[in-house]
């Protein structure tokens, strides 16, 4: 009996191993971990036939899971709670053969035994386990075999055979074996491993490991982050991803910001989606959504009860609390009738998105009747962006297609007198942005492109483009429609900004370099500080409505999420949450250095290095370069769709670079992404690998990879066409035809007006010819993996396909990767670990020498 398991665990070894298997000779495994026995019972009535006309006998309690052994993580001296005050532990055992003792003979019982198996590489094995009882066999927690039959003493243990496939790392094995009373045989154990290629697979008892693909995609989430208003509750929304489809436990946690105590804890699949705390007291709204419909309710958590404020609103969307709590504003969508004629005619460009003749228009419902009125109607979305302090007006904008103007849309600012209903026009602008008024009611912050406001938000010199991705914060005087440009010479990007306690103090969320800070600025002394945090990547942020306590979720390099509360006046931080602590409790992670360069045009170009857990300076290791290349960074967060980490922990040196381009370093840096598409940033990635390979003479020349998605998808191919640098390279969603993908991708056009400025096809053969890699496809030397999802509408599966279409025309090593039913992130759990298994396997292919992987998922 044997059969086939294809386990997606990456990782590599950690531990001094106590026994190796590298030959198709059966291996005893010689150590082991026990935990029990414990006594069970067949269940009353097992004698009689059930409906199926079968009884239940002792073998039907394999197929009954005694304990839930998702995440059993077994090591000598750990413990299991069994029930009441007992408690199991596991223990350590050298032996070939287990013999177990139950603790009554005429009783059925349960036992567990552990080991864990190493491999250097990708390798198949025959892994066999022999007893004369009944047993269940779980690699890495999936059920990979059972044995049902019992032997009676007299006869030669029973055996199953398991061909097991393991990637490079470790992988638990865990056996439950049954008791069976009924048969005069002793109760052992035994197993063989043997090994059928070059990968060496080493027995241990000890969990330490890296980091493996399994682990990173049922990592614990952290989200949903809210503070109360007076700044003493914080709410978060934890859940653990599990297999086989992804979904696990998920539940809402109330925590004191000044200790990290829990509350109160909701748990057992209540949906509390979209919570906000109210502006006044310990009260909370969240919204319960099924079929489409969207029920706000209110929670007080002082007396305990729920008010629901709306019930059943088709199509709603997010909301928002009054100053006073009086009442609250939210948006509900209208879709115009369906047409099933299958032809239509588009007479914009952006009716190609079905979702464009969506409208979002504005209500109100007060607190705590219920009572509602509409607020807006018309052809166009108006979508809200903050409500004065005194609760009488709000500032909406309005956006409507114009192609005379980058970017092709115009929006209108607003105020609207909430009583009255009169509008009051503040502006209209082509490069728009988002708007929240001042404590005292008399200025709007807002925050946009350096172009939002005409030149004066722009620090470039001349002949320069200013990049508007790269978002600025404004203040702008009601009364005057005086506008002050507070970040024009403040290098970090402005991606969130927020009023304090009062009109002089703002906080702004940043992408400063490659890490997501917080800074508090000073409207008076127009100065900025830096409020150091815990994490090198804010996630979310939410500060109270005093100003002095904030809570932040984040994560850094080797840091999984973690959330704090932070006193903004003495800037020292909490710890609230940390939902990784034990989980990554046996992951052992490398060292991260900065390492920076500056070109040969004299350009600082940033950038940081990942290394291999086990990294000894005196051997040689593959790279993987990895880059984005357009207009932001690659920033230092934990995990993410193209896991440094993960990739560190295979045994590659990881080098990230940012650049020029990026948001993060100053507008004159951003604007050279404006018109590049490559000129000046595939040289910089060349120059820039070169130098780190002569300034690490560990990082081995022959065996370097480049990786990028998206614009870094389009680098990736650019640079193949430019350098034979690379032993391989990696696209992900990326562009081979400039002109193709500005008319064809849903904002194709729409980005070109930000990253081409003023240039078209028809006026600048040099970029969209000269720079689209599909055009240089036969200088390719180095083989090229293609990865889309089929779905995609920002980068068009065809861009691609195109170049691939043109590699394997020109006979060159090539390879194309079709996820189905995915856009341009890979987010379907199974999917996602698929396509993550291809891009490594692929690099060990090429980088490594090891085609095993690659040829065992794909073939020759």
């Amino acid at each position: 009996m044997a059969q086939k398991l294809f386990l997606l665990s990456i990782s590599l070894t950690f531990i001094l191993y106590t026994g190796s298997f590298a030959s198709e000779n059966d291996t005893p495994i010689v150590n082991w971990l026990l935990l029990g026995p414990v006594e069970t019972q067949l269940p009353i009535y097992h004698d009689q036939k059930n409906v199926r006309n079968e009884s239940f006998t002792l073998e039907k309690l394999l197929s009954y899971e005694a304990a839930d052994i998702t995440g059993w993580v077994p090591e000598n001296g750990a413990t299991v709670r069994w029930s009441g005050s007992s408690i199991l532990q596991w223990s350590s055992m050298q032996a070939d053969t287990v013999e177990l003792s139950p603790e009554n003979e005429e009783k059925p019982a349960n036992a567990w035994a552990a080991f864990y198996l190493d491999s250097d590489r990708f390798s198949k094995a025959s892994l066999t386990i022999s007893s004369h009882h009944p047993f269940v066999i779980y690699v890495n927690g999936h059920n990979a075999g059972t044995k049902q039959e019992s032997e009676s003493g007299d006869s030669d243990p029973g055996s199953h055979t398991e061909e097991i496939v393991l990637t490079q790392g470790k992988h638990l094995v865990l056996v439950r074996t049954l008791y069976n009373p009924e048969i005069n045989a002793s109760w052992s154990l035994s197993g063989t491993v043997s090994v059928n290629g070059k990968g060496i697979v080493s027995q241990s008892l000890n969990p330490e490991r890296f980091l493996d693909l399994e682990t990173l995609s049922n990592q614990p989430q952290l989200g949903s982050l809210a503070i109360s208003a007076d700044g003493s509750l914080a709410a978060m929304r934890i859940s653990f991803p599990a297999p086989p489809e992804g979904t696990g436990d998920s539940w809402l946690e109330i925590r004191e910001t000044a200790s990290g105590n829990l509350l109160r804890e909701y748990k057992g699949g209540m949906d509390f989606g979209s919570l906000q705390w109210a502006p006044e007291g310990r009260k909370f709204t969240y919204t319960e959504s099924s079929d489409g419909k969207t029920s706000l309710w209110l929670a007080d958590l002082e007396t305990g009860s729920q008010l629901r404020l709306l019930k059943n609103v088709s199509d709603f969307g997010s909301y928002r609390w009054s100053p006073d709590g009086s009442f609250i504003l939210y948006a509900v969508s209208e879709r115009p009738d369906s047409d099933d004629s299958g032809v239509r005619l588009l007479n914009d460009l952006e009716e190609r998105r079905p979702w464009h003749f969506t409208r979002s228009f504005l209500y109100k419902v007060n607190v705590p009747e219920g009572t509602t009125q509409r607020l807006t109607a018309g052809l166009l979305t108006t979508s809200l962006h903050d409500i004065s302090p005194d609760g009488s007006t709000l500032l909406y904008s309005r956006s409507h297609t114009d192609y005379s103007v980058r970017p092709y849309s115009v929006s209108e600012y607003q105020l609207l007198n909430i009583e009255t209903l009169e509008r009051d026009s503040l502006f209209s602008v082509p490069f728009g942005g988002s708007g929240r008024f001042s404590p005292d009611g008399n200025t709007i912050l807002f925050t946009g492109g350096p172009s939002m406001f005409g030149e004066t938000g722009t620090s470039v010199p001349d002949g320069m483009v200013a990049n508007d991705y790269d978002t600025q914060a404004y203040l702008y005087d009601i009364q005057s429609g005086d506008i002050r440009p507070i970040s024009r010479e403040f290098d970090p990007a402005i991606d969130q900004a927020m009023w304090g306690g009062d009109s002089n103090t703002i906080f702004m969320i940043t992408t400063d370099q490659s890490y997501r800070n917080l800074y508090r600025y000073d409207v008076r002394q127009n100065q900025y500080t830096k409020i150091n945090a815990q994490t090198e990547v804010l996630a979310q942020v939410d500060i109270s409505k005093d100003g002095r306590t904030a809570i932040y979720s984040g994560t850094g390099i080797s840091q999984p999420v973690q959330a704090y509360s932070i006193d903004l006046r003495r800037g020292r931080s909490t710890l609230l949450r940390d939902p990784g602590s034990d989980y990554f409790k046996h992951v052992a992670f490398g060292e991260e250095k900065t390492w920076t360069f500056t070109t040969s045009e004299g350009r600082h170009i940033d950038g940081y290095v990942y290394y291999p857990p086990d990294f000894d300076p005196g051997k040689s290791y593959p790279v993987i370069a990895n880059y984005y290349g357009g207009t932001f960074p690659v920033n230092r967060a934990f995990g993410g769709r193209y896991p440094k980490e993960l990739y560190a922990a295979k045994g590659y040196i990881v080098y990230v670079m940012q650049p020029s381009g990026a948001t993060g370093y100053g507008q004159e840096f951003s604007a050279l992404h404006v018109n590049d598409w490559g000129i000046i940033v595939a040289d910089e990635i060349i120059e820039g690998v070169n130098q780190f390979l002569d300034a690490h003479p560990y990082a081995d020349r022959e065996r370097v990879g480049a990786i990028g998605a998206s614009y870094g998808g389009f680098m990736t191919m650019l640079l193949m066409t430019r350098t034979d640098i690379f032993a391989a390279g990696v696209s992900h969603a990326g562009i081979s035809n400039i002109a193709s993908y500005w008319g064809e991708g849903f904002w194709g056009f729409q980005y070109s007006a930000y990253a081409t400025a003023n240039s078209f096809p028809w006026n600048r053969e040099d970029i969209y010819v000269g720079q689209s890699p599909l055009y240089a496809a036969d200088r390719v030397t180095t083989p090229l993996l293609f990865l889309t999802g089929m779905q995609d509408t920002n980068v068009p599966p065809g861009e691609s396909l195109q170049m691939y279409t043109a590699l394997k025309l020109l006979g060159k090593e090539t390879a194309f990767i079709a996820v189905d039913e995915q856009d341009h992130h890979i987010l379907d759990y199974n999917k996602y670990k698929l396509w993550k298994a291809s891009i490594l396997s692929w690099f060990d292919k090429h980088l490594k020498g090891e085609p095993d992987w690659w040829e065992h998922k794909y073939g020759e």
